[in-house]
């Protein structure tokens, strides 16, 4: 059964500027490092979270790359750390071009779609 944590979050009950969707994981989005990629645990209009892992091989000065599934170019963002945890930390896309982060918001809202399609999927189905 889906946990009422879930539910609020499919919902978009989330009190904040952008919504936020876990990518899928037959297609996970990636930012590439100078060190490697790194697969997003969340992205949103403002920004995304990381493994820990990747945390040293972001440079506040550096432009990377992010890859969206379905995106044949990589979006160029450079990325500010907002908060960490012992398993990952999140970031804010800076001085991100109105545009890009378009097609960022226009992937988590038909990523939310998914999600929701799926979860009134699962709760007919248990009926």
């Amino acid at each position: 059964m889906v946990s009422d944590l879930n539910v609020n979050e499919l919902m978009g009950r989330e009190r904040r500027q952008f919504y936020r969707v876990g990518p899928s994981v037959e297609e996970p989005i990636v930012l590439k490092t100078g060190d490697g990629n790194f697969p997003l645990i969340e992205i949103s209009g403002g920004g995304c979270r990381l493994p820990i892992a990747a945390q040293l091989s972001i440079l506040e000065t550096d432009l990377l790359d992010l890859c969206l599934p379905g995106i044949s170019n990589a979006i160029k963002v450079r990325l500010r750390t907002m908060n960490a945890d012992e398993k990952s930390f999140g970031v804010e896309f800076v001085e991100l071009d109105p545009q890009l982060r378009e097609v960022i918001c226009n992937y988590v809202r038909s990523r939310e779609i998914e999600l929701v399609r799926r979860f009134r999927d699962q709760a007919s189905s248990s009926c």
